[in-house]
């Protein structure tokens, strides 16, 4: 598809990159650049892994689907074309607005406050992105349930879980929505931009 698509339209399905476990149960998503996207799974996962093995087997769907997704990455390359790159720049946010240069003294203070204080901000999420990323100190990202739960290490993710005890085999849709929520509060924390939102640094 790399080689016959025109170089002025997007190959189709990169930016869902399928990968699915040994049995085939659990599905992820990622995109080009192996970003985790979303996460399916098949209603008999008791019978075909159980719960002592669904786990591993969403961390074997999502390494085999960032596998496809280093490998399109590298045709992408060989066919002289970008891989995925982001619709808007994750640092524009970071600038501060257009504004006349005010002529009232107290307007004046006001603003270097405001840009002291926005300055502060930034710093301040700065400082936590660099802390997370280089913290050796194990954190625990859980699913609103509870159900399932990545156990990460700076940003990289080191081992799964899931509550077995409050499992059933009737819980797949629950189960699939735990994961999911957990992997995308994972990728949220790798980008820059949701440390430096509004949201984040207030």
């Amino acid at each position: 598809m790399i080689a016959t698509t025109p170089r002025d339209q997007p190959v189709d399905g990169l930016d869902r990159i399928p990968g699915s476990d040994a049995s085939d149960t659990v599905t992820c998503y990622v995109d080009v650049r192996g970003e985790f996207v979303d996460l399916s799974l098949r209603s008999d996962w008791w019978y075909t892994l159980g719960p002592s093995g669904i786990a591993s087997a969403v961390l074997d769907a999502l390494a085999f689907a960032q596998e496809k997704s280093l490998v399109a990455s590298t045709l992408l390359e060989q066919y002289g074309r970008r891989a995925g790159v982001r619709d808007d720049n994750p640092y524009t946010f970071l600038q501060g607005p257009d504004t006349p240069y005010p002529a009232d003294p107290e307007a004046e203070v006001a603003e270097a406050y405001a840009k002291v204080r926005r300055t502060a901000s930034i710093v301040d999420a700065a400082d936590r992105i660099g802390r997370m990323r280089d913290s050796a100190q194990p954190r625990v990202i859980a699913g609103p349930r509870d159900l399932f739960r990545l156990t990460m290490a700076g940003f990289d993710l080191r081992q799964a879980d899931v509550n077995e005890n409050a499992l059933s085999a009737a819980d797949a849709d629950q189960l699939a929505e735990d994961a999911r929520a957990a992997l995308v509060q994972a990728t949220r924390e790798k980008d820059p931009r949701y440390w430096f939102s509004r949201e984040v640094t207030g």
